[in-house]
């Protein structure tokens, strides 16, 4: 650490030889002096080995900058207050990762003073609030004063020298912070921003960004000396910790967001391997930016920024090329940060001269990056929104045509295809809701089947057959849709449904008993119509209907059975073909075990098991016996003694009435 040297010079003593510079009142602030500079190699020079010193040279700029050194820089310089009024001045060295900076002024008398401050220095020792090392100085007019300034730093040696009047320090002080502040607050907003539109969308691409624009923030806050005065005042070497992990938390989530925003791994894989290698680098440096010393610590970020920026400068570029709209923006965006951070660089390493341009150019330059990338951004959730909206359009589009075709198929499915009548399966589920919401009301299950449209198929050909099934599909649903007591549903389109097609020749309907019984007439009208001929290309065709019907609850409990019985009673001989037959169930020949009985009936004429008595037939005119009568008797293994009556009809009906004959022959 530097010690802070006071000591007197007599009254007579001559001021060192040094540029002198004239405070007039014409003069504007600030004042660049012309100032000598002193090497001090060893770095151990103190303000009393001076004295005899003589290598002192003048820069060959205003403001020189002498990179990374280890060496010590002596500054001197004279001032006269050419004003006819005491004047406070502020000697500011503009440039505020400084680590140590000593002021020294002797007057004319031989009074020395000096103030010791820097980075490496608590803040709450500076002369003046202010991140730069500034020093504040008295001058009566025409007083003459000598200033020395001894600058050692770990970082880059640039000695940027500035004369202020003190109120119009404080004024450009102030307006200076303002400018910086807003800029501070415009990254904290989009900081913000992303994080809040990384929470909502869960995108890591807005994460990237927000922690990318934080390491811009941090480096500036804390390159600039404000993170010094503001937040660590009496810890300036955590400060400098914040300052050196800056740089590689910019890098590692610039790299990250380039990646994802360019979508390298996409559009160029060779682009992404060495993005990839940066961000693999940018991870050491970042336990390197804990562990180093702070000039290499700064040298390896250093080398590590020229790669970076190098790497996504064409980054852009490549990814434009491969017609990605993001490698337009990235290339505009990433320009001026380039070359801001190129100006940068060059003032650090002292390759170019130290002045706004160049001091201001990275910031100006991340905050036009910044902006562009926003804008970048703002468009890439308009493009995805627009993209979303279009998707979900056409995601609405393809469930509607989905629907619509389940809703077709549906209908398909619940409709016959030759009369476009519902089905069986839409009458039952119509009968069943029905007696599910009105159980305590009374229904009829009416039936009708056209008993001749197989001989018109066989006669006239198929196409006839199915020209005379739409012609009564579409009668009987529009009359009987017309009388009230039959009820319907509505089909898909909004049409009524009446008449149902059970069978490929049987149509059903749905009648409320009271409405039935209030009506006869009109559900009777319908009946007879289908009784009457129709014509047909020219011929007179009977139809030959047969009509049943079973109510709802004495002859079934749902659909199934309902229907079923009313075909029983459509069978039922015992009721003339023009009327409707009401289900008996003394009358009802139909069971389970008549299914079977046939079967094992088969099996019986195969077995032999059937047996044949001989009744003879008296002649009564001579009272002789002139023949027998073969009668068929079958002993049952389970069933006992099965009667003719109940076999005989049913081997009639299902055809194993040959067979048996065919035994009964052998067997006589």
């Amino acid at each position: 650490m530097l010690f802070v040297l006071l000591f007197t010079i007599g009254a007579g003593s001559r001021l060192l030889a040094s540029p002198l510079t004239v405070i007039e009142s014409a003069a504007s602030f600030p004042i660049f002096p012309q100032y000598e500079v002193y090497e001090d190699v060893s770095n151990s020079l103190v303000f009393e080995d001076l004295e005899g010193t003589d290598a002192w040279f003048k820069p060959d700029t205003q403001d020189a900058s002498f990179g990374f050194s280890d060496s010590a820089y002596w500054l001197r310089l004279t001032l006269q207050n050419q004003l006819a009024v005491q004047e406070n001045f502020v000697v500011e060295m503009s440039y505020p990762l400084l680590d140590d900076v000593t002021f020294y002024t002797k007057n004319s008398a031989g009074v020395i003073k000096s103030l010791v401050t820097g980075d490496a220095h608590s803040f709450s020792g500076r002369d003046i609030q202010h991140p730069n090392p500034s020093f504040r100085l008295q001058l009566e007019p025409e007083e003459t004063t000598e200033v020395f300034i001894r600058v050692s730093t770990k970082g880059s040696s640039i000695l940027p020298l500035r004369i202020w009047r003190e109120q119009t320090f404080f004024e450009a002080a102030a307006k200076e912070q303002k400018v910086h502040f807003f800029y501070y607050g415009a990254l904290t907003v989009i900081i913000l921003i992303n994080i809040a539109v990384f929470f909502t969308l869960r995108e890591k691409l807005y994460l990237f960004y927000a922690l990318a624009t934080f390491g811009y923030l941090l480096f500036f806050f804390t390159s600039r000396g404000y993170s010094h005065q503001l937040w660590l005042p009496e810890l300036p070497g955590l400060n400098t910790q914040f300052f050196l992990s800056s740089m590689p938390i910019l890098a590692l989530f610039s790299l990250l967001f380039a990646r994802e925003f360019l979508k390298s791994k996409l559009h160029s894989p060779k682009l992404d391997m060495a993005i990839r290698g940066m961000i693999y680098f940018e991870y050491f440096n970042m336990v390197a930016a804990v562990v180093l010393d702070y000039n290499s610590a700064v040298k390896i970020s250093a080398v590590s920024a020229f790669v970076l920026f190098g790497v996504l400068f064409v980054a852009g570029p490549i990814t434009w090329a491969a017609k990605h709209r993001a490698g337009a923006f990235f290339t505009i965006a990433w320009i001026p940060l380039t070359l801001g951070f190129a100006a940068t660089a060059g003032r650090t390493s002292g390759f170019l001269p130290n002045n706004f341009l160049t001091e201001y150019a990275m910031q100006i330059g991340s905050g036009l990056e910044a902006f562009i990338l926003t804008l970048a951004l703002a468009d890439r959730l308009y493009r995805e929104r627009e993209d979303k909206i279009l998707a979900q359009a056409d995601s609405l589009q393809i469930e509607k045509q989905k629907n619509m075709a389940q809703s077709q198929l549906a209908e398909a499915m619940m409709s016959d295809p030759i009369t476009g009548l519902p089905n069986r399966s839409r009458f039952e589920w119509l009968v069943n809701k029905t007696l599910c919401d009105k159980p305590e009301q009374l229904f009829v299950i009416g039936i009708a089947r056209i008993t001749r449209l197989g001989e018109i198929t066989r006669t006239l050909g198929l196409e006839s057959s199915e020209r005379v099934l739409k012609s009564i599909a579409k009668q009987m649903n529009a009359e009987a849709s017309a009388i009230q007591g039959v009820l319907t549903s509505t089909n898909t389109k909004g049409k009524a449904e009446a008449a149902f097609q059970l069978s490929g020749d049987t149509v059903g309907v749905l009648i409320s008993q009271q409405a039935y019984q209030n009506n006869r007439t009109a559900f009777h009208d319908i009946l007879n119509k289908l009784l009457l001929p129709i014509s047909l290309d020219d011929l007179s065709i009977e139809l030959g209907p047969r009509f049943g019907c079973a109510i709802y609850p004495s002859h079934g409990k749902n659909a199934t059975q309902l229907i079923r019985n009313a075909h029983v009673a459509m069978e039922n001989p015992s009721h003339l073909a023009t009327e409707v037959g009401v289900y008996d169930e003394s009358l009802d020949i139909y069971s389970q075990d008549r299914l079977t009985l046939m079967t094992e009936l088969r099996g019986a004429i195969e077995d032999d098991s059937l047996e044949l008595y001989y009744q003879p037939k008296l002649d009564l005119r001579n009272e002789r016996v002139s023949g027998v009568e073969a009668l068929i008797r079958w002993q049952h293994p389970e069933r006992g003694m099965v009667l003719p009556n109940d076999f005989i009809p049913l081997a009639e009906e299902t055809g194993v009435i040959n067979a048996l004959t065919d035994w009964v022959f052998d067997r006589a």
